[in-house]
């Protein structure tokens, strides 16, 4: 899967998501809760990975399995 694509299937699935994609995205948010590379960006109000710089809200969304999609692998599911 190329990143767009991965970019747009996370975009997708964050407008609405089926049960099972929201409890996989509320595991992922609560491990990047406690990521030091968690970053809040100002100018959108909102927070981003420090890492690869994605939004989180749909990052958390990506449709890779946990370690893949994670550019620090600390996601399981």
């Amino acid at each position: 899967m190329n990143k767009i694509s991965e970019i747009f299937q996370a975009w997708v699935s964050a407008a609405n998501p089926t049960p099972e994609q929201k409890q996989i995205a509320e595991y992922r948010a609560s491990v990047c809760d406690s990521c030091e590379h968690k970053t809040h960006v100002a100018a959108i109000n909102s927070f981003v990975c420090g890492k690869c710089g994605c939004p989180l809200s749909k990052k958390v969304f990506s449709p890779k399995p946990g370690p893949q999609a994670c550019p620090l692998a600390k996601w399981e599911k």
